[in-house]
Order: C-alpha cells, then sequence, then structure tokens
C-alpha cells in the first residue's frame, strides 16, 4: 500500500437527453446532477441540476468544501 487515503467522492450523472439536430441543443428528460461527499467530515455539497450548474460544481466542489471543512 502506498499510504494514500480517498478523502471525497464526486458523484456525477450526466443525464439522459438527445441533441436537436435544428438547434445543436441538448433536450433532457434526465437533466444532469452532481454532489461531492467528504469521507472525513461527512459533509456533503450539492446536490446540483443542470447542464451549466453541473459544470461550474464540479470546477469548485472539492476546494470550496476544504475551505469549510473541519478536518482539512
Amino acid at each position: 500500500m502506498s499510504g494514500l487515503t480517498v478523502a471525497g467522492a464526486l458523484y456525477v450523472d450526466c443525464g439522459a437527453g438527445r441533441e436537436d439536430p435544428d438547434t445543436g441543443a441538448v433536450r433532457y428528460w434526465t437533466p444532469p446532477r452532481a454532489r461531492y461527499e467528504c469521507l472525513r467530515c461527512g459533509g456533503r455539497e450539492g446536490p446540483v441540476t443542470g447542464s451549466v450548474r453541473v459544470r461550474e460544481f464540479v470546477a469548485t466542489a472539492r476546494t470550496n468544501h476544504l475551505a469549510r471543512c473541519p478536518h482539512p
């Protein structure tokens, strides 16, 4: 073993949808969603839904949580 420990889990569901051939926009029947769980303190961030909100959340969830986590 290398001594590494898993400290958090990021769950992402990419949703289900189809691209509209005329507009190029994706029409979701199940929107994307995401959440982050800290395995040190048991805290959760999210869940968030929607493609833009999920993309922004994934980019910052861990960093934002570490700023508040009592077990950094």
